[in-house]
């Protein structure tokens, strides 16, 4: 979970692992922006 810390050397979050949930929440939503986005790309395209 610290895997921040252990990449960098850096404990933005002092191990708690609340930096590491932010930074996965970001990723899932950016992807599911980007699906969202490129489904309703197909549907006017037709």
């Amino acid at each position: 979970m610290d895997w921040i810390e252990e990449l960098f050397g850096l404990s933005p979050d002092v191990g708690s692992g609340a930096t590491e949930m932010l930074f996965a929440l970001v990723v899932v939503l950016a992807a599911v922006a980007l699906a969202v986005g490129v489904r309703a790309r197909r549907r006017t395209s037709r």
